[in-house]
């Protein structure tokens, strides 16, 4: 028939097509649930303020009747079918299915209707309608025989009734037709707009068909799942009210649908108080009883991708979340576990939790470990995306998770063994960091729960380089997995530190993280040009923009950079400055500097020389400050003196940017050099 309508189409006589398949359409008696026993009626009247408490259990002892009676009629009228009308049955669905393909071939390319949904799925999606509750209530089996969770329903006081989970209508369900949310549907169910979905209202599924679109709470319902097994013909009731409910009506996919559903019901179990474990109320305790049940029974009842994409062949969902653990072991960050959204993530863990699969606890724990490298890589990068114009300040959090102290913004202070953050701190900040989200916070809660020190230490360095190499080496934003390609053939350490099972040297990662900070080479015996000059002291100011140029200011040195036979100073204003490059570069440890001053710094590179712009920024600080500010200064005003240390640091690590920014001891340095500054 498929092929008989593409050749129609090819040649204009679909509307021929129609015509033929309409004639051949034959007449039958549908069988659907519905009240010949006046159940409507009886309901309204239980709806009175003014009834007595013996004429509202009579009216419900009269429901129960009705209920009862209107299965009977619903059961025999199904028995009673005859073949022929069964052949006729059967007839008419396959012309119906023929009649929807002409009616997609018939669709123009583009309507306004298709421009408007979210995604290239949703626009290639066919609408449901509620109109069509009754074929597809035709075919749903309520029999005793059938597999359902039963219970007592509150409107009728039934004993052993189907009952029901009535969903919600949602304000924005196209929301949930984007391509984010049929791509990722185990993270869209945790979106705020999905939140209130699932209605508190638990009643026998006779009844709410009876309420039909407004709940005992006055919510609007847009559908209604009755208890039964998401088996043969109950299925495709249950996959069209999902449609309904889930997508406003776009059948954009049942697995997707069932997913997005069980991840909603999943978090209305987890955050609502009205259904949460620790409420003992019985209603509270019936309600979860209901949703537990009907979460397990579409779990493991429904079908899915092998590989969840196109290609892969239709298995029972626990398999296919089993093949995701399973593909970690070869995939390792590539997996397709490890690449899902971190909210599906955890909701990932929780159904291999809920369906008792046999993944072993330290494959789960393997897995978490490498989705918070990867993690934090996407963290990572999604700032770099958001630089501009060389603006770095996004980097600035993130160096908390690495160095303890800063100079100024961006620029760590080098305090030798106790620079890097220890394991315990990184974990303090971590969090915050990376996103105080409720599904951040959700995954870290394992991290620091008891007993997990050795994870976290194991982690700590991972989380450190990685965080080193995006920030200093990698130059534009990419994607995680990219980045770990570019990190495993640039880094001789990145395969070990990308595979939480490997063991990293811990010294070697505490040595690319300290690459940054300036370290001599040179060997000391206490009397190299260094070593006299390594005294805590700087030169004093000799000008107001410096020390002396002629000689050196250290005490134990006092090399003169002027011999009188060179003739006046203007004369040998060469010679001097050679002499004075050649001495700056021999005790600050300046390579071919031409002046021997500190050069501009840019880490991952460390400082090409021991010695920073500390002199001429104080004085350009200073040329800043108003006569107020200046007099407070030299009158040593502590709230004075201080901000003066503040800027002039600044000064000369994030702006000057030249030489050993990272001294740790700048300020004391500024503080030595004030009396002669204002001398």
């Amino acid at each position: 028939m498929n092929q008989l309508a593409l050749l129609c189409k090819t040649r204009g006589q679909l509307g021929d097509l129609r015509q033929l398949l309409l004639r051949h359409k034959q007449q039958q008696v549908l069988v659907r649930l519905e009240d010949r026993h006046g159940a409507s009626a009886i309901m309204e009247s239980m709806q009175s303020d003014s009834l007595a408490m013996g004429q509202r259990q009579s009216l419900m002892e009269r429901l129960r009747k009705a209920h009862t009676a209107n299965r009977e009629t619903y059961r025999s009228s199904q028995d009673s079918s005859s073949e022929e009308s069964e052949e006729v049955s059967r007839l008419n669905r396959r012309i119906n299915d023929a009649l929807q393909t002409i009616s997609e071939l018939e669709k123009s390319n583009y309507t306004a209707d298709i421009l408007n949904r979210r995604s290239n799925r949703a626009m290639r999606a066919n609408v449901v309608s509620s109109a069509e509750n009754a074929v597809h209530l035709a075919r749903l089996d309520l029999s005793d025989e059938v597999d359902a969770y039963r219970s007592t329903c509150s409107i009728c006081c039934g004993e052993e009734q189907i009952m029901s989970v009535s969903i919600k209508r949602l304000a924005s369900a196209e929301e949930n037709t984007t391509d984010f949310a049929l791509n990722f549907p185990l993270a869209a169910g945790l979106l705020k707009h999905n939140a209130d979905m699932i209605s508190s209202q638990v009643i026998c599924f006779q009844c709410s068909l009876l309420l039909s679109a407004r709940s005992i709470y006055q919510e609007n319902i847009v559908a209604a799942l009755p208890t039964v097994m998401y088996v043969e013909a109950n299925r495709k009731y249950l996959n069209h009210q999902l449609t309904l409910a889930m997508t406003g009506g776009l059948a954009t996919g049942v697995s997707g649908q069932v997913q997005l559903f069980a991840t909603i019901l999943d978090r209305t179990l987890e955050t609502k108080t009205w259904c949460s474990k620790d409420n003992k109320d019985s209603e509270a305790q019936a309600r979860r009883d209901v949703f537990e049940w009907m979460l397990l029974n579409l779990l493991q009842n429904s079908e899915c991708r092998m590989n969840f994409s196109e290609t892969g062949k239709w298995v029972p969902y626990p398999e296919a979340v089993n093949w995701a653990f399973d593909q970690y072991s070869t995939e390792r960050l590539d997996s397709w576990i490890i690449q899902y959204p971190l909210a599906g993530f955890n909701q990932i863990l929780r159904w291999a939790e809920t369906l008792q699969l046999s993944v072993s606890g330290t494959v789960i724990e393997t897995v978490r470990d490498a989705k918070l490298i990867h993690f934090v890589a996407t963290v990572l990068m999604r700032g770099l995306l958001t630089e501009k114009d060389g603006d770095r300040s996004w980097t600035y959090p993130f160096l908390r998770l690495i160095y303890r102290e800063f100079n100024a913004p961006g620029i760590p202070q080098d305090q030798g063994r106790s620079t890097l953050v220890s394991s315990s701190d990184l974990w303090s900040v971590v969090g915050e960091i990376l996103g105080g989200g409720q599904d951040v916070q959700r995954f870290l809660a394992y991290f620091h729960g008891p007993g997990q020190e050795a994870v976290r230490s194991r982690l700590a360095r991972r989380i450190q380089i990685l965080t080193f190499w995006s920030l200093f080496t990698q130059k534009g934003h990419t994607t995680p997995k990219t980045l770990f390609s570019i990190l495993r053939a640039r880094e001789p350490l990145a395969t070990a530190v990308l595979d939480p099972q490997i063991v990293i040297p811990t010294k070697a990662v505490e040595e690319i993280l300290m690459s940054i900070f300036y370290r001599s080479t040179e060997a000391s015996d206490g009397s190299t040009a260094r070593d006299i000059h390594a005294d805590d002291f700087s030169p004093p100011f000799a000008t107001p923009f410096g020390a002396s140029v002629l000689h050196c200011g250290y005490p134990r040195c006092g090399v003169s950079f002027y011999f009188r036979e060179d003739g006046g100073p203007l004369a040998a204003a060469d010679g001097i400055r050679t002499r004075r490059a050649k001495h700056f570069n021999d005790i600050f440890g300046g390579k071919d500097s031409q002046t021997g001053l500190p050069e501009p710094t840019a880490a991952p590179t460390a400082p090409t020389s021991n010695n920073n712009t500390l002199h001429i920024s104080m004085a350009r600080v200073w040329f800043r400050l108003n006569l107020n500010e200046r007099k407070a200064i030299a009158a040593k005003e502590n709230h004075a003196v201080a901000a003066f240390l503040d800027e002039t640091q600044h000064e000369i690590c994030a702006t000057s940017h030249r030489g050993n920014i990272y001294m740790q001891n700048i300020k004391r340095d500024i503080l030595s050099l004030l009396p002669s500054f204002l001398e």
